[in-house]
């Protein structure tokens, strides 16, 4: 396995650096799915980047991609990531690799180009309140009538949906089938009559959002792929969501704010980088962060050299995201009593990123796979072992 960067690749590296340390702003930075939301300042940002090509790069060129590598688009979310920074419209990122896999052409040339430009967002609609780890016993109803889907039920944890024009909606389609059979994917405008949106808010501050249909039309031609096949293609878009989402890059931007505000706060008059105690905590992180980027970097190798994953997006998500809660427990216990500060205190440190932090990782040990599920799911694929 050789995880350089080719020249071209590396050329393209530099030029996309020197282009965020101009333009990426830390409120573009806090415009994403867990923390402020998407509003005009991130959508202003996808548009540039789309503007250069440097979207869905590896996405064929009919449809408006650059037709190359999937490196590129890694590197991409890897130099957002080491600047704080998520893609902001990176759901739509998501979806449109299955739509590319699965779609229609009707479906492909209205959404793929938007896509690429940063024009529309999508939000993920699959869990529901009794269906969430087990999205198999969803319940979600679209009933055929006519050249319409009829669609009734009710979504939960659905974050995008109070800024994004398309919902990603999971819904059962054979009314007679149980489990992962009789699931379809649709793209509904989240506009659409009979769609209401309640907010919810999570620990960290972060909106996510209750979602009901009551009798919404959805045209046929919105079906992705084949009907009752929704399942398989939410579990493709989930690994997608592992990779591509989950990178530790993320938690070293974070790592190295603390250790920089280690070594100019003072505590009983020495700095706190001083503390061999704070020391070794902090080395510890950075070792797993080591650790976690080969982890990702094997998977991403895998996908650029299209071979088959199985497990690997799912050790991805659960190393990486495990890894986030035990920086966070250990920059609370560095920072001591001022950790939990929120941002508009003048004596939160790094604007109470911290704290944040430790309130927010919660969200990720559960979105994308629960870690308990992840570890069965590394159990039965990575070690072989029978089920239980």
């Amino acid at each position: 396995m050789d995880f350089k960067y080719s020249e071209e690749e590396e050329r393209f590296r530099q030029e996309l650096g020197e282009f965020l340390d101009k333009e990426l702003t830390e409120e573009i930075c806090r415009q994403n799915w867990e923390d402020k939301g998407v509003w005009e300042a991130g959508r202003d940002f996808c548009r540039k980047l789309g503007a250069k090509g440097w979207v869905g790069m590896s996405w064929p060129k009919e449809y408006g991609g650059g037709g190359r590598s999937i490196t590129y688009d890694f590197i991409l979310l890897e130099e957002l990531g080491k600047r704080g920074s998520h893609y902001p419209l990176d759901v739509g990122l998501m979806v449109g690799n299955t739509i590319l896999r699965h779609g229609s052409t009707d479906l492909k040339k209205e959404f793929i180009p938007r896509i690429l430009k940063g024009e529309i967002e999508f939000c993920l609609g699959y869990t529901e309140p009794q269906a969430g780890s087990d999205l198999a016993s969803l319940k979600m109803s679209a009933l055929e009538d006519g050249d319409y889907y009829i669609i009734n039920g009710q979504k939960t944890f659905n974050t995008e949906c109070h800024y994004a024009e398309y919902h990603w909606l999971a819904a059962r389609t054979d009314p007679g089938s149980t489990g992962y059979k009789g699931i379809s994917l649709f793209i509904v405008d989240i506009n659409s009559p009979g769609i209401s949106i309640t907010p919810m808010w999570t620990l960290s501050g972060e909106r996510t959002n209750e979602v009901f249909y009551d009798n919404v039309r959805v045209p046929k031609r919105r079906l992705v792929g084949e009907k009752n096949k929704g399942f398989y293609y939410v579990l493709e878009a989930i690994d997608h969501e592992r990779i591509t989402v989950f990178y530790p890059e993320l938690l070293e931007f974070t790592l190295n704010a603390l250790i920089q505000y280690c070594k100019q706060a003072r505590r009983d008059g020495h700095f706190l980088i001083e503390d061999p105690l704070v020391r070794d905590s902090l080395g510890k992180i950075a070792i797993e962060i080591e650790v976690a980027k080969a982890v990702t970097q094997r998977a991403k190798w895998m996908a650029g050299s299209h071979m088959e994953t199985t497990y690997e997006p799912t050790m991805v998500k659960l190393v990486v995201s495990e890894l986030a809660q035990r920086l966070a427990n250990t920059g609370m216990e560095i920072l001591g009593a001022y950790a939990p500060l929120a941002e508009d205190s003048k004596w939160a440190p790094l604007k109470g990123r911290i704290g944040w932090l430790y309130r927010s990782c919660l969200i990720a040990l559960i979105g994308a796979g629960t870690s308990e599920i992840d570890r069965n799911v590394l159990a039965l694929r990575g070690l072989a072992l029978p089920k239980g």
